[in-house]
């Protein structure tokens, strides 16, 4: 079967604004280009920090054993499916991080925001209790996609 120029140029247009429109894909971006060193270093409360990347995240840990913590930051993507999915469990809607952030009571350490067509799960451990929440949150404001 031979297609036609006509055709083809409408197939390469569907194609192209298919993927266009779409917006970037979470797992195209580089989760370690999302945040610097030196951002995680100051959540954590260390003078430096460290990227290790992986498939769709990246953590970050001091780059010197800080007695008495085992933190880290952790900047996992995720997709829209995975993220409709975390929404319909409980949680606490957060305003002013992305176009939406949601906070789970139960882990105030680890916050889901959406910000255009990126989606991801960011969480700091190693800081006292009563400013995981607010770490987070203020990290996540850093986050460029």
């Amino acid at each position: 079967m031979r297609l036609s120029s006509c055709t083809v140029v409408a197939i390469g247009a569907w194609v192209f604004g298919a993927t266009t429109l779409a917006g970037p894909r979470a797992d195209a971006a580089d989760a370690c280009s999302m945040l610097t060193a030196a951002q995680a270093a100051v959540a954590m409360g260390v003078p430096e920090a460290k990227a290790s990347p992986g498939a769709n995240r990246c953590i970050w840990t001091p780059t010197k054993y800080k007695k008495g913590a085992g933190s880290t930051v952790t900047l996992q993507l995720m997709d829209a499916k995975g993220f409709d999915a975390r929404r319909a469990l409980p949680h606490t809607d957060v305003a002013g991080v992305g176009d939406a952030a949601l906070l789970n009571p139960r882990f105030p350490e680890a916050l889901l925001v959406k910000k255009g067509n990126v989606y991801f799960s960011l969480s700091v451990y190693g800081v006292p209790a009563d400013q995981a929440g607010a770490t987070v949150q203020s990290l996540a404001k850093q986050v460029m996609p």
